[in-house]
């Protein structure tokens, strides 16, 4: 498999997830002596909690995705090793994270790394996991509708997409839900997304999720449209 990585966004989150964190406790830090020695600046005290509030949330957001040994770039070309150069992980070079290209089309992937007990249930998701109340307040983003979110960026690749193919060229695009925690049993055969564990996801794409294959001219098209001989030439 080929991997087009844009390695200096990736590079700048990295360091800002590493470093918000800390930043936006120095801030919550600066607050609480701010209380204790000018009580009769409580403008500058709520400035500074606010902006330590806000400071931590961004480094929750990009530490989740970046840092650590869960870090989105990190764990998907894990779960897709072994597949052979017929296909191309674009990761962060188009508007959308992970976008796996094969010779039958675009697979959209949607990456969640929660743990625990995930389940799709009667049209709903349902997610338990030990302490899973402290994550979240600590800024770890709730499951919600995986499937809705995967499926919205789905039809929105399509859109962009249709805005650089030819006219008449009909590329398939559809979208998956990639769970990367290795912590977690997932039971979602019934989602209308489908919804994988990283052990299972290459399987699918090889045996069931398996795409026709695409004449070479709409192959070519989808590769100049994606700028993908371009940016694997770059790397």
């Amino acid at each position: 498999m080929r991997i087009v990585t844009n390695e200096t966004h990736i590079n700048s989150r990295t360091r800002w997830g590493e470093r918000a964190p800390l930043a936006g406790l120095l801030l919550l830090a600066a607050a609480t002596l701010l209380i204790f020695w000018r009580p009769d600046l409580i403008w500058a005290t709520t400035v500074v909690v606010t902006l330590g509030f806000i400071v931590s949330l961004i480094g929750s957001y990009l530490g989740d995705r970046y840092v650590g040994p869960l870090a989105h770039h990190k764990k998907v070309p894990e779960a897709l090793k072994g597949l052979d150069n017929d296909y191309a992980l674009l990761m962060y070079k188009t508007p959308f994270p992970f976008v796996l290209v094969s010779p039958g089309g675009v697979t959209v992937i949607t990456v969640k790394s929660q743990g625990g007990e995930i389940a799709y249930v009667k049209g709903r998701w349902k997610h338990r996991e030990k302490l899973g109340w402290l994550r979240r307040f600590a800024g770890q983003e709730s499951l919600g509708r995986p499937d809705r979110l995967a499926q919205a960026e789905a039809d929105d690749f399509q859109n962009f997409l249709g805005k650089r193919m030819p006219e008449g060229v009909d590329v398939p695009v559809r979208p998956a839900i990639l769970f990367i925690n290795p912590n977690i049993q997932l039971e979602a055969d019934d989602s209308p997304v489908p919804a994988f564990i990283s052990a299972h996801f290459k399987h699918w794409l090889r045996k069931e999720g398996r795409l026709p294959k695409l004449g070479s001219e709409a192959q070519q098209q989808l590769a100049v449209a994606l700028k993908l001989e371009e940016a694997v030439a770059d790397e």
